[in-house]
């Protein structure tokens, strides 16, 4: 019984000493998950990695303005060219005879004019004499109806006097007569006026929308206007079809120009898609041409990343095919405004005069965009501070000199990929912890 006991107790001190030791050996381990970083300002320079792809700066595609089979080739792929030396030349035949045929045409629209403006100028001549003769005739109206009028009074007068003897019957008769005539001659005059007076009216002008003119003169003007209508506008038909014409004329020329093609560029003909004979089509290219003497290099760079780069700024590179020792330089033109929906990435493109036309395009190339970050603040690993639910606030962990640990809140200013701006009470050389954190507690002894 008594060697039981004995062998209970030393079986409970051996599982005692095991436990002890797991638990030694646990703490041991999750202290060794931990590591200090010291704060230094030196860490401000960071490096952006990039990848991209060596592009044309220059490239253009001439296509012909003329429909039409190629006449002459005078360039091949491959060859150097000027800019504005012939490339190629488009046949012109049909253009050349209706160049031909139209300017025959201006002569006889020429002759057209002069015939229609002979009649238009007429034409004003007539109403002119119309728009008298409407005048006379107002007048001759208003003279018979004054002669009228004298007569009725004449007659009246007679009558008072026929009564009390002072005329005859027979001169009585004679002044009844001559109103008579008056009255005929008075309507005559009225009709006549009426009747030439169409066209001639205020209210023809108002309905065919001319204005109505106060002064005498302009409004004679305007009934000339009016009354010349047609004629003014086989004029203006003749004038218009000559410019018609004329305008043609430079069309065709400026096409039958335009039928040798021409290099917009000092470069290299990379593509030439057509051969004599063969028919030009709209929009499709004859030449392809491209300038190698500078080029652009393509880099897509992270949102994140964006607002680090700008224009002028430079970057350092280098292209696989020319073996990843030798280093480049160009300079940021363009920062593109515009982010890719699906790769959240915005193109930059990286300008490179390449004097020795070594970079080709479609060569890879890796690129590399150094920044420094502000004086305020210190950049440390992201596994060195427990961040709060917005991200712009966190807790690091001190270690004193004391060798004690102790958190301290800090500011978040920027996230730099795996490291993170931060801004506190901390000064360089201070030690923080790395790791894991939240295992941590105020006033804990770093025994590292």
């Amino acid at each position: 019984m008594n060697n039981l006991r004995i062998i209970l107790a030393i079986s409970l001190l051996v599982i005692n000493y095991c436990s002890d030791n797991k638990n030694e050996a646990a703490k041991k381990k999750k202290t060794t998950n931990r590591s200090v970083y010291t704060l230094e300002q030196s860490d401000k320079e960071l490096t952006i990695n990039l990848l991209g792809t060596v592009s044309h700066k220059n490239k253009a595609e001439v296509s012909s303005k003329v429909i039409g089979r190629i006449e002459k080739i005078f360039k091949e792929q491959g060859q150097k060219v000027n800019k504005g030396e012939a490339l190629a030349k488009v046949e012109t035949l049909n253009l050349e005879l209706q160049l031909k045929k139209d300017e025959a045409s201006v002569e006889i629209q020429n002759k057209q004019i002069d015939l229609t403006r002979a009649k238009y100028i007429q034409a004003r001549q007539r109403i002119e004499k119309e728009v008298a003769n409407i005048e006379k005739a107002k007048a001759e109206e208003a003279e018979a109806k004054a002669n009228l009028e004298n007569l009725k009074r004449t007659l009246n007068n007679k009558k008072d006097l026929f009564e009390i003897g002072g005329v005859s019957e027979t001169e009585l008769k004679g002044v009844e007569t001559a109103m008579v005539s008056a009255e005929t001659a008075y309507f005559k005059a009225q009709k006549n006026l009426l009747s030439i007076q169409v066209g001639y009216r205020p209210e023809d002008l108002k309905k065919n929308g001319f204005k109505v003119p106060t002064n005498p003169e302009a409004l004679r003007e305007a009934y000339v206007d009016y009354n010349t209508i047609v004629e003014k506008a086989e004029l203006d038909m003749a004038i218009a079809n000559l410019k018609a014409t004329q305008a043609n004329i430079e069309t065709t020329k400026l096409l039958i120009k335009e039928s040798t093609l021409l290099s917009p560029l000092d470069g290299k003909i990379a593509v030439r898609s057509l051969y004599v004979g063969e028919t030009t089509k709209e929009g499709t290219p004859v030449f392809v041409l491209v300038d190698d003497s500078e080029v652009f290099l393509t880099f897509p760079v992270s949102e994140a990343d964006v607002p680090k780069f700008q224009e002028g700024k430079y970057i350092e590179f280098s292209i696989d095919a020319l073996g990843k020792e030798k280093k480049f330089k160009g300079k940021i033109v363009i920062v593109s405004p515009i982010l890719d929906a699906q790769s959240r990435t915005a193109e930059i493109k990286v300008e490179f005069k390449n004097e020795g036309k070594k970079l080709k395009p479609g060569m890879f190339a890796r690129g590399e965009f150094r920044y420094t970050l502000p004086d305020d603040g210190f950049l440390i690993p992201n596994n060195g501070i427990i961040l709060s639910e917005d991200k712009k606030t966190g807790k690091v962990f001190i270690i004193n000199k004391d060798k004690l640990a102790f958190s301290k809140e800090v500011s978040v200013i920027s996230n730099e990929g795996d490291k993170f701006l931060i801004t506190g009470p901390l000064n360089e050389g201070d030690s923080i912890v790395l790791g894991n954190l939240n295992g941590l507690s105020d006033g804990q002894p770093w025994d590292q």
